[in-house]
Order: structure tokens, then C-alpha cells, then sequence
């Protein structure tokens, strides 16, 4: 069984912590997309106390963290590259160029890193080359931009010595060919050789025509512009500057042909660099992630069990407060067999659903949880049971969808597994329904899952070995004193009363009856109310 389907991992509110966590670099959004939950309980607490010892630190390194953060966010995905050039490829320029910052940013991640208040772990060890940074800065003068460097190669400065000196020939030439041509036709000849003279100046316009000096360039309905024509001697220095040019690039060619060479020789050093950067940006915004929900590191347990101290849903809290109302952390305690969570509608008992997997999922991602503590085994599966499950293209109805995913939970039952099921068979006649949950939650008693249960039917909760928590809800509210005091009753003031803390009952309790408290906190009529209660009453007599 899969440890957790993407339909349970939006139902839980899983997708919501995934996409909080804020990775930086290409290298850590592919470990974000490739977290997986922890089966190795000694590797899980590795992964959790890095995060923890991260996340501890931050507040009193908060401007390394800083210059960390706007590093990574700098860093570009090379790998293509340095594939490239493990196969022999000749690397772009630009290809060199980041590959020659991403090893200068190595450089200064390693010395953010060595000034932590921790050794950095194996599994984000980054480390620099000298080699490298030598191999993009011959001159070691700490240039962040790339180039050819004449200092590759003596070719290389020869002939670039060769195009200078040539180029200064030519545009001496020029200069003095201008200065002659300016004084012979008494005309202005600007830098590039080339002259406009009016339509109306004939005279001039049939000199320059008949000169081998000039060649006619284009014209306008004004004037026509003339170029001065290279001389043998120029023409000759231009041939040779171009073939230079094309010595320039070949040996370019084979000077970047080295330099891939040799990152292709560094591909295991630039790819442990790279997964390395990966683990610690993806560390970095767990942590990161935890300080934004006070999250605490969960201990991880032989035991088969999970218990959790004031634990919270950080997308249900987010609500909350938006709202201007108070979140009320859960504490619930679960082992093997089965546990029964009972309540009215809005009471709270499937945001305790949701904890209770979204912060055992959490801890098995190796992430903090928004708890004050938090105990638990590893689970070998996460299943969740909640909402509409009316499936219109199998023709099944709201209870045969229900069922349909229980019978396979219950197949999985024998391992350890945490199975969570909103509301049991809510979704066929009380009678069946009752019948049904009775026997399911006697089928589970004795398996290794941990198995929790919310239901409306009364004495489901009381089947021996069944452990019975009960939202405490309204029942401490006076009703009298609030329909006095307040005017504004309505779906939206019921989350500020109800309490949906859980208390345990040791004792046989029916199912409360909070959806009498609500219909009275909605204003229902009170003659309903009333013969609501007589046939309740009835019924239990």
C-alpha cells in the first residue's frame, strides 16, 4: 500500500505544508519533488535533528543565513553542462561562464558555512577548488566575468598581439589616406571614410565620380554620399586581419575544447557540490518552515504509538485567525487497537483527523511539526477516510465510495499502519450504519495499526478496548446567559464558543449532543427544541 495517495495528501492539508516549503536553487526544488517519507527510523532522526540544529541556529546568524539565501537564489542548474563536457562536448562560452560562477559562489558558500555555529554535515558538505577557480582566472585576479584569456595560451596572445598591432596599421593608413583626400577636393570626410556632397555641387559630384579615390555609396533626394575606396596596401592588412581573426577562433576553439576537458575530469567534485547544495537548501527551508509555525522536532519511537501535545493545523489556524478567531491546539494520545473520537458537526473532530495524520506525515517527511511535542513510530502507510466520496463515473453511492476505500485499508490493517476514518457509514441508514461501524471497529481492535474513528452513533465508542475521546464542544456553555448578552448568533460566532479540546472517557458516555446546543446557539425554535429533547428522552427511556 502506498504510503500516502495525492487525494490524502490534499485532504490532510499536505500539499499546503509542501508548498511552504520555500527551496532556492534548481538543485533543491529536485529534492523537494523527490522527498519521500523516512522508513529507517536512525535515518529519519538524522534528518531531523540537521533541521533542528539549523533551525536553532538562524536567530543568532541571521545575516550568514542572509548572505546564504542570496547566494543560492544566484545559483543556475549546470548540469546539463558538465554532462556535456564528461562526454566530450566543447562547452559555449556562456556555458563556461556559469559554470565559472557557479564555482566562485562555492567559494563563498563554503566560507558563510565555516563560520556557523556547527560542523556541517555529510550530506551538505561543500567544498571549493583551488584548481578550478584557476582553471576561469589564470591571472587569479578574482574577476566574476569570463573571457578567453590570452594567458590560456601563447598562440593565443600572439596572435591577439598580431590583430592590435594590425588594426593600428590600418587605422593609421586610413587616417593619412582622409588627411590627403580632405586637402586634395578641399571636403570634410568624417571617421568612417565617407562624405555627402549636395546634389546641386555638380562640380564635385563629377569630380568624386570620376576619382579612383571614392565609390559611390547611396543618396537621397539632397545629396549623395561617397566612400573612400581601401588601397592595395590597406586591402592587404584587412585580408590579413581576417585570417587572423579566424586563427583567433580556432585556437579559442581548442582552449575551450581544454577547459571542458578538465570539468569533465572535476564531474564527480562539481556533482557533490551540487547534491550537496541541494540537501542544505532544501534543510534550509524546513528549517526555515518551522520557525514560521514554532514547530519542535518530534521524537521518533520504537513504540507502536504516537502522542501528541498541543498540536495544531497550520492551514485550519491560518483560517482561523483571518477570521479574528483563536486556533485550540489538540492533545491526543493513540496506540494500537482502535480509538473513537465522538462530537457534534463543527465540533472539531475532523480538523483532529487531519492533525493527527498531517503531523505524522510531517514527521516521517523529516520535517519539524506544529506541536509543543510530539511522539511516533514510523507508520508504513497514512490512510484517510473523509468527506464526500460519491463517485458518479463507478456509479457508486456516498457509501459505497466509503466502503470501497475502508475494505482496502482494512486488507493493510495487519501492518503498521495509521488508519483515520471521518464519520464512519454515515453515508447509509443509522440501523446498517451502526451494525457496520460495530463490526469494523471490533475487526481493527486487535491489528498493529493505529486506528481512529469519529462517529455520531451512540455506544459505538463503548465496545471494550475501544479508547473514547470526546470533543468537549458546548456543553460547558450557558446558553440563558449568551442569548442575553449577544445578538449576533450564527454559523460564524459558534467557532469562538465551541471548545474543541478532547477529553477522555474512561466511562461509558453516549455520543454529546451538541447538535441540540447548536440548533439552540442558531436560534432554531424553541417548541422544536423541546419535543427534540421529549423524544430523545423517550427513545433512551
Amino acid at each position: 500500500m502506498k504510503y500516502m495517495t495525492n487525494s490524502t495528501k490534499q485532504a490532510i492539508g499536505f500539499d499546503y505544508i509542501l508548498k511552504n516549503i520555500e527551496v532556492l536553487t534548481p538543485y533543491g526544488r529536485d529534492k523537494k519533488s523527490e522527498m519521500e517519507p523516512f522508513f529507517d527510523k536512525e535515518k529519519l532522526n538524522s534528518e531531523l535533528n540537521k533541521v533542528s540544529i539549523i533551525k536553532d541556529s538562524i536567530e543568532d546568524n541571521r545575516n550568514l543565513y542572509e548572505q546564504l539565501t542570496s547566494l543560492f537564489i544566484h545559483i543556475k542548474d549546470i548540469r546539463n553542462s558538465i554532462y556535456r563536457a564528461k562526454n566530450d562536448s566543447i562547452l559555449s562560452v556562456v556555458e563556461l561562464y556559469e559554470i565559472k560562477t557557479f564555482i566562485s559562489i562555492i567559494e563563498d558558500i563554503e566560507a558563510i558555512m565555516h563560520k556557523l555555529p556547527f560542523d556541517m554535515f555529510d550530506d551538505t558538505f561543500i567544498e571549493s577548488s583551488d584548481t578550478l577557480r584557476l582553471l576561469f582566472d589564470p591571472e587569479d585576479k578574482g574577476l566574476q566575468t569570463f573571457y578567453i584569456y590570452e594567458e590560456y595560451s601563447e598562440e593565443l596572445k600572439r596572435i591577439r598581439a598580431e590583430k592590435r598591432n594590425i588594426g593600428k596599421e590600418i587605422k593609421l593608413e586610413k587616417n593619412k589616406k582622409r588627411k590627403e583626400l580632405k586637402d586634395k577636393f578641399n571636403i570634410r570626410i568624417d571617421p568612417k571614410g565617407e562624405v555627402v556632397v549636395s546634389k546641386e555641387n555638380g562640380e564635385l559630384n563629377d569630380e568624386l565620380n570620376n576619382s579612383d579615390e571614392f565609390e559611390y555609396l547611396s543618396e537621397s533626394y539632397m545629396s549623395i554620399r561617397y566612400k573612400i575606396k581601401d588601397s592595395i596596401e590597406i586591402s592587404n592588412l584587412i585580408n590579413k586581419l581576417e585570417s587572423l581573426k579566424y586563427e583567433e577562433e580556432e585556437e579559442e576553439i581548442r582552449i575551450r575544447e581544454k577547459i571542458s576537458s578538465e570539468i569533465g575530469f572535476h564531474f564527480d567534485f562539481l556533482m557533490n557540490n551540487i547534491e550537496s547544495i541541494g540537501n542544505f537548501d532544501l534543510k534550509l527551508a524546513k528549517a526555515y518552515l518551522a520557525l514560521r509555525l514554532n514547530a519542535t522536532e518530534p521524537k521518533i519511537l520504537d513504540e507502536n504509538e504516537i502522542n501528541i501535545i498541543e498540536g495544531i493545523h497550520p492551514k485550519a489556524k491560518q483560517e482561523v485567525t483571518r477570521r479574528n478567531g483563536e486556533f485550540i491546539p489538540i492533545s491526543i494520545y493513540l496506540n494500537k487497537g482502535v480509538t473513537c473520537i465522538t462530537g457534534a458537526n463543527m465540533g472539531g473532530k475532523t480538523i483532529t483527523l487531519r492533525i493527527i495524520a498531517l503531523l505524522t506525515a510531517m514527521a516521517q517527511y523529516g520535517l519539524l511539526v506544529p506541536a509543543k511535542s510530539m511522539e511516533t513510530s514510523l507508520r508504513e502507510y497514512i490512510f484517510v477516510s473523509m468527506g464526500d466520496l460519491q463517485s458518479i463515473d463507478s456509479g457508486l453511492s456516498t457509501f459505497g465510495g466509503e466502503i470501497n476505500k475502508v475494505k482496502n485499508a482494512l486488507s493493510n490493517s495487519d501492518k503498521k499502519g495509521l488508519i483515520l476514518i471521518d464519520e464512519l457509514a454515515r453515508g447509509t441508514n443509522p440501523k446498517e450504519g451502526y451494525a457496520i461501524s460495530k463490526s469494523i471497529l471490533k475487526y481493527l481492535l486487535e491489528k498493529p495499526s493505529i486506528n481512529v474513528i469519529t462517529t455520531h452513533y451512540d455506544n459505538i465508542a463503548n465496545t471494550k478496548g475501544v479508547v473514547h475521546y470526546q470533543v468537549i464542544g458546548l456543553k460547558n456553555l450557558d446558553f440563558n446567559k449568551l442569548k442575553n448578552e449577544s445578538k449576533d448568533i450564527g454559523i460564524e460566532a459558534i467557532s469562538q464558543f465551541m471548545d474543541y479540546r478532547l477529553t477522555k472517557l474512561e466511562n461509558i458516555a453516549n455520543v454529546p449532543r451538541d447538535a441540540l446546543n447548536i440548533s439552540k446557539f442558531m436560534g432554531l425554535q424553541d417548541e422544536i427544541l423541546d419535543q427534540a429533547e421529549k423524544i430523545l428522552m423517550e427513545g433512551e427511556d
